[in-house]
């Protein structure tokens, strides 16, 4: 057994230990009939009882949640005949004590354990359809609540005849027997939640189910105005106090009186609120992202009051949000120096795309490039100008490549790698490829104008099918292509001469009405069984991208 769970089962069993003690020993059950101190211990309860109502009232109906409904209208009609209880106190309001006094009580705590009981066991599906018709049930608490007090305060039938023994009377005895049934199968039920969702508000309200058990116990062996009749009124206001307290602790925990009752929410409240509070940090995170493509730092000040306002967060928790988000962002930008936006784009739709696997895609083109004689160049460079020379052609290539919807799979020493139409789809794939394979061979002879040493691009195209998804292991993995299409571009860059596109037949079948070609002689590729038709591609006409 856990051993908090048995310290706070203890705790629990301490009262009834007391009331026993008492019961045993009626010497030590002394006398204090103080009239005012009750009227005032009692009202205490049920101001408690009241403003935990209003409170998980207002997320019942913030929510629809019908849990929240039927909780809140536990502690609402306790606090209701707890007050009528204190207002009918001997010798405060009214001159004697009537049926009213004596019963108040008791029945207030069974009605509560009625709704307590329906509230452990309330599920999703019903959960609209009673807070639609939330109006009537208050309308219905309100009318019997009325109308007991009228009858207690001014001692009118059936409430006008005293009980003669308080003490184990035949009334107070049947609704413990109800009663205490009530409280300790929603106890269970609670118990059932907490396990699922634990919460120090959710272990408090099964504290409080136990505790109100226990107080209508004593409420039927207590003799009246002795400490074993104090002892109910007490373990009322440790029950319903103790709600109130865990609340008070969530609230000093998260800063904020919004959520405050979440632990004991309906599922489907929990689900909307965990997908509003994603939705809301993917709002403010998209506001971030914006930097990638616009090229500047976006202020995050708005998007953070916005949601300050929507959750009601704390000046203190909306201070944190900014850093956060602040962070999450430098996070953002650090990943998508690795990796292609349209992969990111696509792991941030669906986190399920990382998954090792992939699928297939019918038609992407592939572009690959590499520098022509860049070994032998190694050979005869420093470190710090071989870095130079990589970095300024990719820096002048990667631009060319995603301003046409391309995505960037690899970089292979002084290679690059890239697709269209994956994982995004692109219905003119073929003529941004071709465009982006023209462009960045005018952008890397650009580079190479003031260093005629350094080796120059040549560049496959092809189209085809291909397996687009994650290949490695658990530990590391990696987002790529593989397929017949993806090698015959490697086989064509191959055939390329420094600062020359050589494409193949299906993606010159794509781009025939636009492009300047020259076809070469088919060749045979390694991998082919047949010679390949391929066409050098020296320009695009009457191009719009």
């Amino acid at each position: 057994m856990n051993p908090r769970f048995a310290v706070w089962a203890f705790h629990l069993a301490l009262p009834l230990l007391g009331l026993w003690l008492l019961l045993a020993q009626p010497g030590a059950d002394l006398t204090w009939k103080h009239p005012p101190s009750h009227f005032g211990l009692i009202n205490a309860v049920a101001l408690i009882n009241v403003g935990l109502a209003i409170l998980i009232g207002r997320a019942a109906r913030a929510r629809s949640d019908g849990r929240l409904f039927l909780v809140s209208l536990a502690f609402l009609s306790s606090a209701a005949f707890f007050g009528i209880h204190g207002l009918a106190t001997p010798g405060v309001l009214v001159p004697g004590r009537g049926a009213g006094f004596v019963l108040s009580a008791p029945v207030g705590m069974a009605i509560g354990g009625l709704f307590a009981l329906a509230s452990a066991f309330q599920t999703d599906a019903g959960a609209r359809s009673l807070t639609r018709h939330a109006g009537r049930w208050l309308m219905a608490l309100g009318v019997v609540v009325v109308g007991w007090a009228v009858a207690s305060v001014l001692v009118l039938p059936p409430l006008d005849r005293p009980i003669a023994s308080e003490d184990g009377s035949p009334i107070t005895v049947a609704l413990a027997v109800v009663t205490v049934p009530l409280y300790l199968l929603a106890a269970a039920g609670y118990f059932r939640i907490y396990r699922r969702r634990p919460s120090v508000v959710t272990l408090g309200v099964i504290t409080a189910w136990f505790l109100l058990a226990e107080a209508m116990i004593a409420a039927v062996f207590g003799r009246t105005w002795q400490l074993s009749w104090w002892e109910w009124h007490l373990l009322l206001l440790g029950g319903y106090g103790f709600v109130a307290y865990s609340a008070y602790v969530r609230y000093r925990r998260e800063g904020s009186a919004a959520g405050l009752f979440n632990g004991i929410a309906l599922e489907q409240t929990v689900r909307e609120i965990q997908s509003e509070y994603e939705g809301a940090l993917r709002e403010l995170l998209q506001s971030l992202r914006s930097r990638v493509t616009s090229g500047r730092r976006v202020e995050t000040g708005p998007a953070v009051a916005a949601l300050q306002d929507r959750f009601e967060l704390t000046e203190r928790q909306a201070e944190l949000l900014g850093p956060t988000a602040e962070l999450f962002g430098e996070i953002d930008d650090l990943f998508l120096s690795y990796t292609s936006p349209q992969v990111a784009s696509a792991l941030w739709r669906d986190p399920g795309a990382a998954r090792l696997g992939g699928r297939s895609y019918p038609a992407v083109t592939v572009l690959f490039a590499d520098l022509r004689g860049f070994t032998s160049y190694s050979e005869v460079a420093d470190r710090e100008e071989l870095f130079a020379m990589l970095n300024a052609y990719f820096a002048a290539a990667v631009p060319i490549v995603l301003e046409r919807h391309g995505t960037l799979d690899k970089f292979v020493g002084d290679a690059l790698m890239a697709l269209f139409n994956a994982p995004e789809e692109d219905p003119v794939h073929a003529v941004h490829a071709a465009s982006a394979a023209l462009a960045i061979q005018a952008a890397s002879a650009e580079v190479a104008r003031d260093h005629p040493e350094w080796p120059r691009f040549r560049i496959g195209l092809n189209t085809g099918p291909v397996l687009l998804g994650n290949v490695g292991s658990e530990q590391l993995r990696n987002f790529t292509a593989i397929g017949d299409a993806v090698n015959l571009a490697s086989r064509l860059q191959g055939l390329a001469e420094p600062g020359q596109v050589v494409m193949g037949q299906a993606t010159y079948e794509l781009i025939a009405d636009l492009a300047e070609v020259r076809a070469l002689e088919p060749v045979s590729v390694k991998g082919k069984l047949e010679p390949v038709r391929a066409y050098v591609l020296t320009g695009l006409r009457d191009l719009r991208l």
